[in-house]
């Protein structure tokens, strides 16, 4: 058996199941938040060897991923041993990169908060699922960024993760959660990471290159049935994508605007600056709690027909 293999269908199945009914309950020792924990404590080590910053954030990267992925392989390895052992723990580490249930629960509390007048608290869930600044945010713009966060999380959180679990199993899944991590720790355009989180950012645009655009495809077809106008989800997607200054990003997002008919985007503030961003979507109706309800149910049905569909290719692999 390699170690670096597509999943068991069952093992995706049991996992997918368990991120809908669970979600992605927060302690210490979750995997995700481990990779942050060794990302943040080894940045200084890199930082103060005296080579240029560029160059500092490839060893930093590198040494993230050979740490977290060789750690991974190990423990598969190890676990070979006890087939019931490796079944539970490719189990438990497929359910562990797959963020659905958490993205919506959240997405959908923002919502609620903003719904209930309580701006100040919805800022403030907010915080914690986007990088620009909330603190001025009205709620306008806290439903507009909270859609935002709901179509690239269902790139980045559920297609992704299982698009890598399809075709390379756990190793290749966990890379991809690696890439995903250091992107939103130090893969920033700006700033104090504008050079060291380089190799970071450049690795997550590689990552999430085919991943982001076919969940726009999911997406349309998605759309399609939620008697969506499926066509103009891919209009939008062709018009609009490219104008997002991520390579990925704009992909979800111009699908998802497109399917539900209102504008995303536009000028935010990003570290204490304005930051001037082109809207993507026509605004064909207002962004209100209603078309919230209707991006969740989307993503929903984006992970539902990304499942079926590779526990199908899965299915020819392991008859």
């Amino acid at each position: 058996m390699r170690l670096i293999e597509p999943i068991n269908p069952l093992v995706l199945f049991t996992a997918a199941l368990l991120d809908i009914v669970i979600g992605d309950p927060h302690y210490p020792f979750h995997p995700v938040r481990l990779i942050g924990y060794l990302a943040s404590s080894s940045e200084g080590w890199f930082r103060r060897i005296t080579i240029p910053e560029r160059a500092q954030g490839i060893l930093f990267t590198g040494f993230v991923l050979i740490i977290v992925v060789g750690t991974t392989l190990l423990l598969l390895k190890v676990a070979w041993v006890a087939p019931p052992l490796r079944i539970m723990l490719e189990i438990y580490l497929s359910y562990t990169v797959l963020a659905g249930g958490a993205l919506w629960r959240e997405v959908e509390n923002v919502a609620r908060l903003t719904g209930e007048g309580k701006i100040n608290e919805a800022r403030k869930a907010l915080s914690f699922l986007v990088s620009r600044d909330t603190e001025f945010m009205g709620s306008e713009d806290i439903l507009r960024a909270d859609m935002e966060t709901l179509a690239e999380n269902t790139s980045d959180g559920i297609i992704g993760p299982l698009f890598y679990l399809a075709i390379g199993g756990v190793p290749l899944a966990i890379l991809y959660k690696v890439a995903d991590t250091l992107d939103s720790m130090v893969g920033y355009k700006r700033g104090p990471y504008m050079d060291f989180g380089w190799a970071s950012a450049k690795l997550d645009d590689v990552a999430n290159f085919i991943p982001s655009r076919l969940t726009a495809l999911l997406m349309a077809l998605a759309a399609w049935f939620m008697e969506k106008n499926a066509i103009g989800t891919l209009e939008a997607v062709r018009r609009y994508a490219r104008l997002h200054e991520s390579p990925n990003a704009g992909y979800p997002e111009a699908a998802m605007a497109g399917a539900l008919g209102v504008r995303l985007g536009g000028p935010c503030h990003y570290l204490g600056e304005p930051l001037k961003r082109p809207y993507i979507g026509g605004e064909i109706r207002p962004l209100t709690l209603k078309e919230i309800s209707s991006g969740i149910l989307l993503s929903k049905l984006t992970f539902l027909i990304a499942l079926l569909l590779a526990l199908t290719f899965l299915g020819l692999l392991y008859p």
